[in-house]
């Protein structure tokens, strides 16, 4: 249905017609124009080209903009780059994709509007001839060159990577070609048949299987600078000109010139845009003279052009003081007056927010008012908590109003529209989209999924639109640069590299030497080479791998190698076996005490609390939805609550504490929330306060932050029951601290209360619900193994953007380090300075005056008196002091959304999980964060640690370092969880086994039977291996090996065979024999099968003496064929074969074992 065209439409329609011509449309406010312009939007014909002062304004409005025309494809957003001009560093290429792709469809026509702020129209841009020639047009079914394809990636800027995993890389195996084209959701695997491309299809960049099949596509480039031979010969004397003129010697434009033949692109070579590619053009350019230019609140956006040159000025002159190359900006840059002339030649749609007098061009006002008193006023009754709203929404009906409220998300849709009907109101919810619900007669209340800020009232259409947001409060949006990535299930082999140490279920701790091609004892295959003590050699069959695990304790320290045969191994699993198994009947007997005991049964939620869940400004991620669901059932049911919750810092464990604890104060008990450091106490009360402000809930903090006679008071107040919630150190723990009516207790970082203070929470834990907080991450693994007599909860879902975080290694250097903070300050930021010597920190301190004099430094680090250093701390927290120079000892629960520059002094001496863990502080905002990792120079470090700092440069959401660095971290955090003797024997035995051995202690506690197993030794004296030439990598090789010896059935080997072959390509013999033998493997796993050999002519099985065989089956064997089979009393089988060959052998095995069972 669509909705009928107003006077005012046919108004603005006939005024933008001549085509210089200028309309400004005053008194629209919320997201009106946004709306307007959506009624603007046409199927065909010149596009809308809309600017705003800024990139987070764009964003709202091109979300408003799709969400109001219901059209996603059309309307584009070409946003800024997110560095600051002439750095040394690049544009992130999710945003370079965005600008491209908005180009391409500016030329073919496709766009119907784009959006950018003003710094992105301000930027000159490829010419049209330059992009629409390097653009390639791919079909399937149609004759290219591999090779050919290979090298214009190469020249488009894509990286050459073994898998691919982020855009803007491209990986070749034998005929498949995988690409991730940067203005993509996924990437394309693209089949060739010789020189035909076969077929086309998206695949996940997380499992690697392929999607959909995929019959075009448009390849861009990845970078805004292209590396054509054509180019690179005219760059040449341009640079030297360009070199001459800053007086920039040869040796460093010879240097950057041999990093452009070899295809790497420095970091912030894009700025020289204009000596690659003279001439560049405008957004306006590709809009075409038909266009129509909009701009949304023209005065912000001139001041933003102010401030624009200002900074182009300025981010110049720093360039030319480090001696940095850089172009001309007038050639890379529009001035804003260059601007306002290419404006005022054509059509020009204003919406300011003030309507002033004597501007020029026609003047239209429409009677459209923000919905500015709409918030929600919390009526202290919870089950009317939504009556303010649903009155004015009863009366906007009567008057004839079409009233329609979009939700952010379904659930969020879900939430309101179960709250509103509890009023007597006409309520629909649909799917539809806007145009069609707004469409509709009016007369009652449309609640829809979509994203808009703002809501506003509009007169001439009798439209009402009511954003979530002023209903619930403001929510936070991030800036999606790509779909959230999923995690992908880590095996301990991801970045296995020669010299890790790994642990071997049965001879212990070895040193890995890498993965070898052998022909050992007639068998041709893979094997991996583990080194022991005293040099003693283990060649492992892959076949195998699954006895092995990556070896991970303490960082830094080296495990001891064991020997191969000695005792020493079997005896430091017996004690970790003992040791697991006592600590698992602690456990379980705490657990089982629980289940017997009364607590309080809090009732269900009501409107209030589901109004304060809406309430939240984020959307919760699945785990912390799960964590909130699993705390609330605890609550409500009648035992006491004793969860603990793990997540990092930012990761969602406040809103669970503070759902947990506004349900308690709803039944009117009090809630106490005990922290270990006075400044998280602090940092807690102020963001209680803050989520509450608008509820019946009082807040208390008792810490040394209060006089004595606020103390009491507050002591006063929680007796009496005047205080809700009190938050505090250990001093909440004292008997002076007496209750009103105690229902539940909060403890953040428990582990790190001492002995004194642990024993009193035990008897806390006797008579309240006690929920526990823990930043430490902790794997799944031991999650699942601790089910059933640990109430766990794992937050490990990272939050939207929580890497983008652009990290430089880099030489330390005065000019480096000013630069780094002066651009954190310039834009209100606060810095980390870590240097991790207590002894040099004051020395550290005066370097950092002389060198940046205008910040305010702050010194802390763990030798100084606890209540100077919280006082330091606070002053950071509260950004009286804007730099920070520290040790290691940045509050790991401290958030501090502000800061985010991290400078790291001599990163070389710091770990990777440590250093991972440091640039965790920073990149909680949307904010673009920066982390330094400063080195004395590459030569003077070890390869080690250069390879460490080279990893964590390169960390990815997706990439294996980010898995190691992130599962390295998990395993020690289980030491902290589980205890310091359970650390010394994670760290004796490995983690893995460490987790069957609970695993297996649970489950006999429970009184559940354990399974035999066995690992089956095949040799069958076949040639069963993954090819170097079918999969280069030998990571892959490891990973696809392990993934072999998972299977319990032959449904996953089919799974995995077609894995491979999408992946790959077709199979080679030597990998297709390796699927049989896996075949074989399950079901010599199931009949307790410990060897299979090829002895001569005969098969010979060796069977457990618990096999599930039964004497019947191999009765009927023996009986069946006289003279085939024979059976000994040491549980062996023996079978002739007629014929040896690799095929024969492996019917004869799988026609034995099918016979058996």
């Amino acid at each position: 249905m669509t909705i009928p065209e107003p006077g005012y439409l046919k108004t603005i329609k006939e005024k933008l017609a001549p085509e210089k011509s200028r309309i400004s449309v005053t008194g629209v406010d919320g997201s009106a124009p946004a709306y307007l312009l959506s009624r603007l939007v046409t199927e065909s014909g010149p596009p809308l080209l809309v600017l705003t002062a800024d990139q987070d304004s764009a964003d709202e409005l091109a979300r408003e903009l799709r969400f109001f025309s219901c059209s996603h494809g059309t309307i584009l957003s070409f946003p800024c780059w997110d560095v600051t001009p002439f750095e040394a560093a690049s544009p992130h290429p999710d945003l370079v994709g965005e600008r491209l792709k908005a180009l391409v469809r500016l030329m073919d026509g496709g766009a119907r509007a784009v959006v950018a702020p003003l710094a992105a129209a301000l930027q000159r841009v490829l010419p049209r001839e330059t992009l629409g020639g390097v653009c390639q047009y791919l079909v399937a079914g149609e004759e290219l060159e591999r090779e050919t394809l290979v090298e214009k990636l190469v020249k488009l800027g894509y990286s050459h990577v073994p898998i691919v995993e982020d855009r803007g890389s491209f990986s070749v195996r034998g005929g498949i070609l995988d690409i991730f084209p940067p203005d993509q959701e996924k990437p394309v695997r693209i089949e060739f048949f010789g020189d035909l491309v076969e077929t086309m299809r998206l695949f996940d960049p997380v499992t690697q299987r392929s999607l959909e099949p995929l019959p075009e596509l448009v390849l861009l480039p990845s970078r805004e600078v292209i590396l054509s031979e054509g180019v690179l010969k005219e760059l040449t004397p341009r640079l030297k000109r360009r070199c001459d003129h800053l007086g920039i010697g040869a040796d460093r434009r010879r240097e950057l010139l041999e990093q452009l033949q070899q295809a790497i692109y420095p970091p912030g070579v894009d700025f020289l845009q204009p000596l690659f590619h003279p001439g560049l053009e405008t957004l306006f350019d590709y809009a075409g003279p038909g266009a129509t230019c909009v701009l949304v609140d023209p005065a912000a956006i001139a001041e933003a052009g102010e401030r624009f040159e200002v900074d182009l000025t300025k981010a110049a002159a720093r360039a030319e003081l480090r001696d940095a190359i850089t172009c001309d900006p007038a050639e890379l840059y529009l001035a804003p007056a260059e601007l306002d002339g290419m404006l005022s030649a054509g059509r020009l749609l204003e919406f300011p927010r003030l309507e002033l007098a004597g501007e020029g061009g026609d003047t239209l006002r429409l009677r459209c008012s923000a919905n500015s008193d709409l918030k929600l006023g919390v009526s202290p009754e919870g089950d009317r908590v939504l009556a303010p709203l649903t009155e004015k929404m009863v009366t906007w009906i009567a008057a004839g109003n079409r009233v329609l409220v979009p939700c952010h998300q379904a659930g969020q849709a879900r939430r309101l529209y179960e709250l509103l009907s509890h009023y007597r109101l006409p309520l629909d919810s649909t799917q539809d989209c806007f145009a069609d619900a707004a469409g509709r007669p009016p007369g009652r209340v449309e609640i829809l999924t979509g994203e808009i800020s703002r809501g506003f009232r509009l007169e001439e259409e009798r439209l009402v639109v009511v954003a979530e947001e002023e209903i619930f409060g403001k929510r936070v949006k991030r800036r999606g640069l790509s779909e959230a990535k999923k995690k992908q299930l880590l095996t301990s082999l991801a970045e296995l590299k020669p010299g890790d140490h790994m642990v071997h279920v049965d001879f212990g701790v070895a040193i890995y030497r890498g993965l070898e091609h052998l022909s050992l004892t007639g068998l041709e295959g893979d094997f991996l080479l583990l080194e022991y003590a005293g040099g003693d050699k283990l060649y492992l069959p892959v076949d195998r791998i699954n006895l092995v695990q990556r070896y991970v304790g303490a960082e830094g320290i080296e495990p001891r190698l064991d020997r191969l045969g000695a005792a020493g191994w079997e005896k430091a699993k017996a004690k970790a076996r003992a040791e697991v198994q006592e600590m698992a009947a602690e456990l379980l007997k705490i657990h089982a005490a629980r289940e017997v005991q009364q607590g309080f049964k809090f009732s269900p939620a009501d409107d209030l609390y589901r109004a304060f869940e809406a309430s939240f400004a984020f959307e919760e991620t699945p785990d912390q939805a799960a964590a909130i669901d699993q705390v609330i059932a605890d609550m409500e049911s009648p035992r006491p609550m004793d969860r603990l919750v793990c997540g990092d810092v930012g990761y969602g464990k406040t809103e669970v504490a503070m759902r947990a604890a506004f349900k308690c104060t709803l039944d009117g008990k009090q809630v106490a929330i005990l922290v270990p450091t006075t400044v998280l106490a602090q940092q807690h009360a102020e963001s209680f306060a803050a989520r509450l402000k608008d509820y019946p809930v009082r807040v208390g903090m008792l810490s040394r932050f209060r006089t004595a006679q606020q103390q009491k008071q507050i002591l006063e107040g929680v007796k009496k029951g005047e205080v809700d919630i009190i938050i505090g150190t250990h001093r909440l723990l004292q008997k002076d601290v007496v209750f009103k009516d105690l229902g539940l207790l909060i403890v953040d970082e428990e582990q790190r209360f001492g002995v004194a203070h642990k024993e009193r929470l035990k008897q806390f834990r006797a008579v309240v619900d006690i929920l526990t907080l823990t930043a430490t991450p902790i794997p799944r693994t031991l999650y699942m193994s601790l089910m059933g007599i640990r109430d766990l909860s794992i937050i490990d879902t990272p939050p939207v953007d929580r890497l983008a975080i652009k990290t430089f290694v880099s030489r330390s250097s005065d000019e480096l380090i000013r630069e780094a903070v002066l651009r954190e300050l310039r834009r209100g930021g606060q810095v980390f300075f870590v240097h991790n010597r207590v002894q040099t920190i004051g020395a550290m301190a005066e370097e950092l005056k002389r060198i940046v004099p205008e910040a305010k430094i702050a010194v802390g680090h763990g030798q100084m008196a606890e209540k100077e250093l919280e006082q330091v701390m606070l002053s950071f927290m509260h950004g009286e002091t804007n730099l920070l120079l520290c040790t290691t000892i940045i509050e790991s629960g401290l958030d501090i959304p502000t800061a985010n520059t991290l400078i790291v002094n001599r990163a070389d001496t710091f770990g990777l999980s440590q250093l991972y863990q440091l640039r965790g502080r920073v990149g909680r905002s949307k904010s673009r964060a920066y982390a330094y990792l400063l080195i004395p120079g590459e030569g003077s470090i070890s390869p080690e640690a250069r390879e460490r700092l080279k990893i964590l440069q390169e960390l990815t959401e997706l990439g294996a370092g980010f898995r190691i660095a992130t599962h390295d971290l998990e395993i020690r955090g289980a030491g902290d969880l589980l205890g310091a003797r359970q650390s010394g024997d994670i760290a004796a035995v490995g983690f893995e086994l460490y987790t069957e051995l609970l695993d297996e202690a649970v489950r006999t506690l429970k009184g559940e039977a354990l399974p035999e197993r066995v690992e089956p030794e095949i040799k069958l004296k076949i040639p069963a291996f993954i090819p170097e030439d079918y999969v280069r990598d030998p990571n892959q090789r490891l990973m696809i090996y392990k993934k072999l010896t998972q299977p319990s059935d032959e449904a996953e080997i089919d799974d995995i065979r077609a894995e491979l072959a999408d992946r790959f390509g077709q199979l080679p013999m030597a990998a297709l024999y390796l699927l049989e033998v896996m075949r074989l493997r399950v079901t010599l796993r199931r009949l307790l099968v410990k060897e299979i050999e090829l002895a001569g002519s005969e098969l010979v099985l060796s069977f457990h003496e618990r096999t599930p065989v039964s004497p019947d089956a191999i009765m009927a064997l023996l009986r069946k064929e006289k003279g085939k089979y024979r059976f000994t009393p040491d549980f062996r089988l023996y079978a002739r074969i007629a014929d040896s060959s690799f095929d024969e052998v492996l019917a004869e095995a799988r026609k034995l074992l099918n016979c058996l069972g």
